[in-house]
């Protein structure tokens, strides 16, 4: 038997996105995020074009296997596929073609619709770092124990944050002291993925020199600063130790988390010992 399950992410006025995972005999063997062709009307639209992919996906991985099914959480975009499915399985001689409804709640079109929220995001014009362990690094924590640098990282704000939108509160402090955490950003979830977008906008707020001017009458420095990444930000992780940063490319900073437990308290904690 062969299997597609497919879903899509309806973004109204941004990208789009479709996730798809394809089983042969009960075996995945394979996972994709693949946008929305053109610029999608509706929700309805957007599974239509998973739909149309997950054909696709039939051409390039299917050799002539005699059960062909493709599944969808959307009765409507699945019945307008039904009424295709002579026509489609035309293509596929000696297969039968069928497309089914099935809930989300279950096991591969979960990952489906998760696939279709996380569209990769090195696609996004994000300058990457590699992230260090502070966790046995003497010179981290005793540079930020010594030197005064000034660590940045983000909190969830659970008051302001709702089903559609999270907000995120910036944390900048010193080993002595908070210097700034009045600065919030509420950000729309799903397409490329809310902390990535979080990111991308306090980048660009930590490059407009009027939020410069405020954060140094604060007593921020953001040169040889830390931006610590938390289980909050995870997200922002790529892959081969890469992270996404919410620091400007041409601010010297370094990333950094722990193993195990990456929370602010943790790396005061341990810079303690070196004041």
């Amino acid at each position: 038997m062969f299997e597609v399950y497919c879903d899509s992410s309806y973004n109204e006025n941004e990208d789009s996105y479709i996730g798809c995972t394809v089983l042969k005999d009960g075996r995945q063997i394979h996972q994709s995020t693949t946008k929305v062709p053109n610029v999608p009307e509706s929700n309805l639209s957007c599974e239509l074009a998973a739909l149309d992919f997950a054909v696709t996906l039939v051409r390039v991985f299917s050799r002539k296997d005699r059960d062909i099914i493709i599944y969808n959480d959307s009765t409507e975009a699945v019945k307008f596929f039904q009424a295709k499915r002579a026509e489609i399985e035309k293509e596929f001689s000696g297969s039968k073609v069928s497309f089914e409804y099935i809930p989300r709640e279950k096991v591969n079109q979960a990952v489906a619709d998760s696939l279709s929220k996380k569209f990769p995001i090195y696609f996004l014009d994000l300058p990457t770092f590699e992230v260090e362990s502070f966790s046995r690094r003497e010179d981290i924590l005793s540079d930020i124990a010594r030197n005064g640098r000034s660590v940045l990282y983000l909190e969830k704000n659970e008051e302001q944050s709702t089903n559609k939108k999270t907000s995120y509160r910036l944390v900048i402090r010193t080993m002595e002291k908070i210097l700034s955490d009045d600065r919030l950003y509420l950000v729309k979830k799903g397409g490329p993925g809310t902390q990535v977008k979080a990111a991308e906008e306090i980048r660009k707020d930590l490059s407009d020199p009027s939020v410069l001017l405020s954060l140094k009458e604060k007593g921020v420095r953001l040169e040889n600063s830390y931006f610590l990444l938390t289980d909050e930000t995870w997200g922002l992780r790529g892959t081969d130790n890469q992270v996404y940063s919410i620091l400007p490319a041409s601010v010297p900073h370094r990333i950094i988390c722990d193993e195990v437990d990456r929370s602010a308290v943790n790396l005061f904690r341990r810079a303690e010992r070196f004041s």
